[in-house]
């Protein structure tokens, strides 16, 4: 599986042509793209692990692992893996890399007082951000073949570039597209796990009266489109589906 991305530059030559890649015609059939994309996920994920401290609390991981896996267990493609993580750093935050490999913060958790229902929203909107593959795609839109391609040949800067990787994912806002595309699965999937749907506004809430220092720049919640906005969209979801 690694030869594929090793010769996806020779398909596509330097450079991802934006807007006109089509995931599954690329990489093969739709079991090679997913497991090309965990592949990738999985060498990004552990160069975080190598830069910042995972929280090793066994109460908290079982807690974020129950609700992930009755969210997963609504997922309509069995195929993907999911992992969740606690980071132990100062940001309110949470992000996904591509394979399904999530991550949130200990400063959110703390932010939102290990609600269930709100962590569901977070895990469900960075779940469907993986299955939507944002993630992936932002990759091979910003990122030649041969950068990527060097996560998986022996040898290369793999530190280098998965830091690299990493930093545009979580600097860079995601399109106000992929944001309500986001939130409109995470609200229909976490009321179909059992899960309060009216909580993914209240997170909203808490974290826009947050203030703004202890908010990152590259925070998903407060970027493009505006809280106000969101929480109309997911209202519209709420209701149109008699949530």
């Amino acid at each position: 599986m690694d030869k594929f991305f090793i010769t996806l530059g020779r398909k596509l030559g330097t450079t991802v042509n934006k807007g006109k890649w089509y995931y599954k015609s690329l990489l093969g059939s739709e079991d090679e793209a997913i497991e090309a994309e965990y592949l990738m996920g999985k060498a990004l994920a552990a160069n975080i692990g190598q830069e910042n401290a995972v929280v090793d609390n066994p109460s908290l991981q079982k807690l974020l692992d129950e609700i992930g896996g009755k969210l997963v267990a609504r997922v309509v493609n069995k195929k993907r893996k999911f992992k969740f993580q606690v980071v132990a750093t100062k940001d309110i935050n949470a992000f996904a890399l591509p394979g399904g490999f999530i991550f949130i913060t200990a400063a959110l958790l703390n932010k939102i007082e290990l609600n269930r229902d709100e962590i569901a929203y977070i895990l469900a909107h960075e779940i469907m951000h993986v299955v939507l593959k944002h993630p992936i795609n932002r990759i091979l839109t910003d990122y030649s073949a041969r950068i990527i391609s060097n996560l998986f040949i022996k040898g290369g800067t793999v530190g280098m570039i998965a830091k690299q990787l990493i930093d545009k994912l979580l600097r860079s806002s995601y399109s106000q597209e992929n944001e309500l595309e986001a939130d409109n699965y995470a609200v229909r999937l976490m009321n179909s796990a059992g899960f309060d749907p009216h909580a993914s506004k209240s997170v909203l809430k808490k974290l826009a009266a947050t203030s703004p220092d202890d908010i990152p720049i590259y925070n998903y919640f407060l970027s493009h489109p505006a809280v106000k906005e969101r929480i109309e969209k997911i209202d519209k979801v709420i209701g149109r589906r008699q949530m």
